[in-house]
């Protein structure tokens, strides 16, 4: 595969972005349709109303599609775990877009899986057959 490790990680990183953003907006359009009155319908129409909750899922279909394609040139045991690479950008964005109050515990939570995440891209593993 031409590029190998290398296209694989840059792959991945955007998937993980897409990943995290799409988490982000799906987030902020669902707790946006909270506030909704009425029963499940009313609900349900605010959710498939919301502009944040499509784009969402559009980036989570795109994060899904790019995971796909990694897959096709890399082992499960290498790009499965690269996802967890969204995981501190989700937290950034949860503290700085959405203002949620991300406690000391879950920022070395976030850290230590980041670490895990370094070793397996940067790791001695081959990225694919």
């Amino acid at each position: 595969m031409p590029g190998g490790r290398g296209r694989i990680l840059v792959i991945m990183l955007a998937a993980v972005v897409a990943l995290a953003v799409g988490e982000a907006l799906l987030s902020k359009g669902m707790k946006s349709t909270s506030r909704t009155e009425g029963g499940w319908v009313s609900q349900i129409t605010a959710v498939a109303s919301s502009g944040w909750v499509w784009l969402g899922c559009l980036l989570l279909v795109v994060h899904l599609g790019l995971y796909m394609l990694a897959l096709r040139g890399a082992d499960l045991s290498f790009a499965l775990p690269l996802t967890a690479g969204s995981y501190p950008i989700a937290a950034l964005l949860a503290r700085f877009y959405l203002h949620e109050d991300v406690g000391s515990a879950r920022w070395i939570g976030t850290a230590l899986i980041t670490v895990g995440v370094a070793i397996v891209a940067f790791g001695e593993a081959k990225a694919g057959p």
